[in-house]
């Protein structure tokens, strides 16, 4: 199963991913409503890197109560089936699943096509 990477070495912080994630998803340019997240600041003069995105791991899926959540090639939510009860975004070890509207949004690598990693200029994100 590929799973999506990110090499902090090669991230200049632009946010890219962020805005077309949004855009494809959300139908706007709102990094913050993307599915991803890659966030730069500065920590005694370091850049650092706080990422957010999902690795496939499975723990919504297996603590999802609704069976909402499945992960084959990638993560779906059948909306239909999705409470918003929040359980999945509590156990989710990367902080990538929110809440919204009382259903849960997760990063589905667009279908195993991730846009966001055709869009990193400077390919600091893979699917591998």
């Amino acid at each position: 199963m590929k799973r999506l990477k990110f090499k902090k070495e090669s991230c200049i912080g632009c946010q890219l991913c962020a805005q077309v994630c949004s855009a494809m998803k959300e139908g706007e340019y709102i990094p913050s409503r993307a599915r991803i997240a890659v966030e730069t600041y500065y920590e005694d003069g370091n850049l650092k890197y706080k990422d957010s995105y999902c690795i496939l791991c499975g723990i919504c899926a297996k603590n999802c109560p609704s069976g909402a959540v499945s992960v084959g090639e990638y993560i779906q939510v059948d909306m239909d089936s999705c409470t918003g009860c929040g359980i999945c975004a509590d156990k989710c070890p990367k902080d990538v699943i929110k809440i919204r509207e009382e259903k849960a949004y997760i990063c589905d690598t667009c279908g195993g096509d991730p846009v966001c990693v055709k869009t990193c200029p400077q390919h600091a994100l893979t699917f591998e």
